[in-house]
C-alpha cells in the first residue's frame, strides 16, 4: 500500500493525495509531502522512488530489502536513514525488531515499512498536520515519528528488565524443566544482545542527526533530535546492564546445574567407597575353597554382620567429620 499527505503551499491539507499527482507537488518546494509505503516490496515501490524522487539505485536497493541495521547515509540533498522498533515477540522472554527505512528531503519525508505502525497511523490525519507534523516541516514530522517509538521502547525494555530480574530468582527455586528454563535464559540473553545492537547504532545515529552536519535537517531541529539521543543513550546503556545480566544469570544456572551434579555425584562414591569393603570381604567368604574353617562356627556368620555395619558406620562418622555429608 502506497499513501500520501500533502500540505500545500496555502495550508490546505490533502489526505490520501492522488499518486500520479506527486512530480507536480515535488516541484513546488513550499509544499510539504509525506508519502508511507507499506507491505512487502514491489516494483510499484521501486517506480516511484526511481521516478518521483530520483533516489540513488544504492539507496533503493537497500530500502527494499530488510537486512540492515540502523544507519545513516548522506546524499547530499536527502538523507537516507534505517531505524529500528522493538516489540515483544512469540515467546516469553524474546524480544523482536523491524525495520523501517526513511528518506529525508528539505521538503518531504518518504517512510516504508512492513507492517502497520500505530504511530504513523496516529498522525495519519489531516488536523494532526494543522499545527503539527508537515506543518514544522518533515524533519520535525521525523521527529514526532521517531519520539513516539522511543516512547513504546521504554515500558518494553523495563517489562523486559523485570522479567529478566524475576528469571534470576527463578533459577533457584522454579519448578519447571531444566530444558524449559534454559530455553528462557537463552532467549532472555538473545534479546538482550539484540536490543543492544539495535539501541547502541541508533543512538549514534540520532547523534549526528543533533549535529550541524546535515543541511535537510534545520538548526531549530537539531536540539529535538538531541532529546531523543539522551534518550537512546539511557536505553542502551539499559540494554548493556542486561546484557551482563543475562549471561551472569546464565553463568549462574550452569553453576548450580554443576553443583547439584556434584552433589550426586559426591553421594555416589561415598555408597561406592562404603560397599568397596564390604565387596571385598563378601568376596572373599564367597569364594569355593574347601578348606575355611572359619565358615564351619555357627558364631561366624553374625560376626560378619557386625563387620559389615561397623565398617559402614565408621565410614560415615569419618565422612561426618570430614563434612562431606
Amino acid at each position: 500500500m502506497i499513501r500520501m499527505i500533502c500540505r500545500h503551499a496555502d495550508g490546505r491539507i490533502e489526505v490520501n493525495a492522488p499518486l500520479d499527482e506527486l512530480p507536480r507537488l515535488l516541484s513546488n518546494r513550499d509544499n510539504q509531502i509525506w508519502v508511507d509505503f507499506m507491505g512487502a516490496s514491489n516494483e510499484g515501490f521501486e517506480q516511484i522512488l526511481r521516478e518521483a524522487f530520483h533516489f540513488h539505485p544504492l539507496a533503493i536497493e537497500d530500502a527494499l530489502q530488510d537486512t540492515h541495521v540502523p544507519k545513516l547515509d548522506d546524499y547530499a540533498s536527502y538523507l537516507y536513514l534505517v531505524f529500528h522498533i522493538v516489540g515483544p515477540g512469540d515467546e516469553p522472554m524474546d524480544i523482536d525488531s523491524q525495520e523501517v527505512d526513511v528518506f529525508l528531503g528539505p521538503n518531504y519525508l518518504v517512510t516504508i515499512h512492513e507492517n502497520n505502525r500505530r504511530s504513523i497511523d496516529r498522525a495519519w490525519d489531516a488536523e494532526h498536520h494543522v499545527e503539527a507534523g508537515l506543518a514544522r516541516g518533515p524533519a520535525m514530522m521525523l521527529y514526532e515519528l521517531l519520539d513516539s517509538q522511543i516512547d513504546n521502547f521504554i515500558p518494553l525494555i523495563d517489562a523486559f528488565e523485570e522479567q529478566l530480574e524475576k528469571l534470576g530468582d527463578d533459577i533457584f527455586r522454579s519448578n519447571e524443566s531444566e530444558r524449559d528454563l534454559l530455553n528462557r535464559l537463552l532467549t532472555a540473553k538473545s534479546s538482550a544482545l539484540r536490543l543492544q545492537r539495535v539501541l547502541a547504532p541508533q543512538r549514534e545515529l540520532l547523534g549526528r542527526l543533533s549535529t550541524g552536519e546535515y543541511r535537510v535537517v534545520p538548526a531549530h531541529v537539531r536540539m529535538y533530535y538531541r532529546d531523543i539521543y539522551d534518550h537512546l543513550a539511557r536505553l542502551a546503556n539499559l540494554a548493556d546492564s542486561m546484557r551482563d545480566l543475562a549471561s551472569s544469570t546464565i553463568e549462574t544456572h550452569l553453576a548450580l546445574v554443576n553443583n547439584r551434579m556434584n552433589e550426586v555425584m559426591k553421594l555416589l562414591t561415598m555408597v561406592s567407597t562404603i560397599f568397596i569393603p564390604l565387596s571385598f570381604l563378601a568376596g572373599v567368604y564367597g569364594m569355593n575353597f574347601e578348606f575355611m574353617p572359619e565358615l564351619e562356627l555357627w558364631w561366624f556368620y553374625p560376626l560378619v554382620w557386625v563387620v559389615f555395619v561397623s565398617i559402614a558406620m565408621t565410614m560415615l562418622i569419618i565422612f561426618r567429620k570430614r563434612k562431606w555429608l
